[in-house]
C-alpha cells in the first residue's frame, strides 16, 4: 500500500529581524518534486555566505609575524639615528645592551628550559644525533663551499659572502622550531631537546668554526681566550642563573609567564640588540658602498640555502637504516609509522632552522668592536626570516603528511596486536 504525499505541502519559516532577509522568510517546497532535502538545501541556498573581514584578517597576519616588522623598524630606527644606540653612544650600548641585553636574554632562557622533557627525550639519540650532525656539520661546510664560491666573484660583497658562512655555522633555533613542530603534530620533546643540545654544543663549536671559516674582518683583529671568556660571561653564566632560578622557585615562571609573555619579552631584547648592531653599521657609514644586487643576490642564497637544508634533513630522516622508532615492544605498524613521522618533522624542523638569539650575540662577541657587524649579519636576519615565512608553509604540508591516514592507534589496538602476537 502506497501514501501518496500532498504536493502542496508548505514549510514555512519565521521573518528573520534583517531587512535584507524578508523576501526569504517563505520557502515552499514541493515534497514530491524535492522532498525533505530539497527543503533544506533551498534553505541553505539562501543562506546569507558571511563577508571576510579584511582589517581583521591582516592585523591576525600582523600579529602573527610582529618580530619580522619589529625587526624592520628596528634597522630603520637606527638608519634614522645611529648615535643613539652605537657603541659610545647616549645609552652607553656597550654596557647596557651588550651586557645587560645579552645577560638578560639567556638569564629568561634558562628560566625556559624543561629540564626534565629535556632528559625523558635524550634517550632518542639517533634522532639527536642525525640532527646535530646536520645543523653543525653538514651545513656549515656547504656554507664555506658556497661562501668561497662567491668570494671568487669581483662584485659581490666578501663581507656579506663571509657573513654567509657564519649564517650556516650556526645552531638551531630555541623557539620558532619547537613551535612549528608542535603545530605540525611532530616530536616537540625531541625538538626542543635538540634545541637546547644544538644551542650548548654552539656556544663551543660555532666560534671555533668562525675562527676556522670566516677568522677576521680585516679591522679587529679575534682573540680566542677573549671570545670564551665573553661568550662564558654572557651567555653561559646566564644560563646556569636561569636554571639555578627554575630549580630554586619552581613557581617564579609561572607566576612570570602569568603576568607576562616571556617569550615576547626574549624576542624584544634581541630586537634591541639587533638594533645596536645596525647602530654601529650605519654610524660608520659601512653600507654607503654596498651594492643592492648584493643584498637581492643574499636574499635568494639564503632561501635557497633554508630549502636545500630543509630537503637533505628529510631524505636523510627517511634513510631506512637509520630506524627512528625506537619502540622494541610488539605494536601495530601504524604506530611505529606514526611515531617515525613524528620524528622526521622534529628532524627537520631542527636541522635546517638557523639563530639569531645566539647567532647575533655571537657574531657580536667574537667581532666586538668591528664597524663591519652589521653587514656581517645580515645574511644570518635575512635567513631567520625567510625560515619563519617559509616554515609556516612547510607546517601546513607536514601537518597534513602526519594526518594522512598515520594517526596514532587507539589502545585497543595496540593490545589487540600484542595480544595475537603472544598467541
Amino acid at each position: 500500500m502506497t501514501t501518496e504525499s500532498d504536493p502542496t505541502k508548505t514549510v514555512k519559516v519565521e521573518p528573520s529581524p534583517d531587512p535584507d532577509a524578508a523576501q526569504d522568510a517563505t520557502f515552499i517546497t514541493n515534497t514530491e518534486d524535492a522532498g525533505i532535502g530539497g527543503g533544506v538545501a533551498a534553505l541553505a541556498a539562501h543562506a546569507e555566505t558571511p563577508k571576510r573581514n579584511w582589517g581583521q584578517e591582516l592585523w591576525t597576519l600582523m600579529k602573527k609575524h610582529w618580530f619580522l616588522e619589529g625587526l624592520a623598524c628596528a634597522i630603520a630606527f637606527a638608519a634614522i639615528w645611529p648615535a643613539l644606540g652605537k657603541t659610545g653612544g647616549y645609552i652607553r650600548a656597550e654596557y647596557t645592551v651588550s651586557y645587560g641585553a645579552v645577560m638578560l636574554i639567556f638569564i629568561l632562557s634558562g628560566m625556559s628550559l624543561k629540564s626534565a622533557v629535556l632528559i625523558k627525550s635524550l634517550a632518542n639519540w639517533r634522532m639527536h644525533l642525525v640532527v646535530q650532525v646536520i645543523s653543525l656539520g653538514i651545513t656549515p661546510a656547504l656554507g664555506l663551499a658556497l661562501g668561497k664560491l662567491l668570494m671568487l666573484s669581483p662584485t659581490f660583497n666578501q663581507t656579506l659572502a663571509k657573513g654567509l658562512i657564519i649564517a650556516c655555522s650556526t645552531p638551531t633555533t630555541i623557539s620558532s622550531n619547537v613551535l612549528m613542530t608542535k603545530q605540525a603534530g611532530g616530536d616537540e620533546a625531541g625538538a626542543l631537546t635538540n634545541a637546547v643540545i644544538g644551542n650548548i654544543l654552539d656556544v663551543f663549536i660555532s666560534p671555533s668554526l668562525i675562527f676556522a671559516y670566516v677568522g677576521d674582518l680585516g679591522s679587529t683583529p679575534l682573540d680566542y681566550g677573549k671570545t670564551f671568556q665573553n661568550l662564558t660571561i654572557t651567555v653561559i653564566a646566564p644560563l646556569i642563573v636561569g636554571q639555578g632560578l627554575q630549580f630554586a622557585f619552581p613557581k617564579l615562571v609561572p607566576w612570570l609567564s602569568a603576568r607576562m609573555n616571556l617569550a615576547m619579552l626574549n624576542s624584544s631584547l634581541l630586537l634591541v640588540l639587533v638594533w645596536n648592531v645596525f647602530c654601529n653599521t650605519f654610524s660608520e657609514h659601512i653600507t654607503d658602498g654596498l651594492d643592492a644586487g648584493s643584498f637581492v643576490s643574499v636574499f635568494f642564497l639564503a632561501l635557497g640555502c633554508f630549502l636545500l637544508f630543509s630537503a637533505i634533513s628529510f631524505w636523510t630522516s627517511r634513510i631506512p637504516l637509520l630506524r627512528f622508532s625506537r619502540r622494541e615492544t610488539p605494536c601495530t605498524q601504524r604506530a611505529k609509522q606514526n611515531y617515525q613521522t613524528t620524528n622526521q618533522v622534529a628532524i627537520v624542523m631542527c636541522a635546517a632552522t638557523k639563530t639569531v638569539a645566539l647567532g647575533i650575540p655571537m657574531i657580536n662577541i667574537i667581532y666586538k668592536g668591528s664597524p663591519l657587524i652589521g653587514i656581517i649579519s645580515a645574511p644570518l636576519l635575512v635567513y631567520h626570516a625567510e625560515q619563519l615565512v617559509v616554515g609556516s608553509f612547510l607546517v601546513t604540508w607536514f601537518t597534513k603528511w602526519v594526518q594522512r591516514g598515520e594517526a596514532p592507534p587507539l589502545v585497543e589496538d595496540v593490545v589487540l596486536e600484542e595480544t595475537v602476537t603472544q598467541a
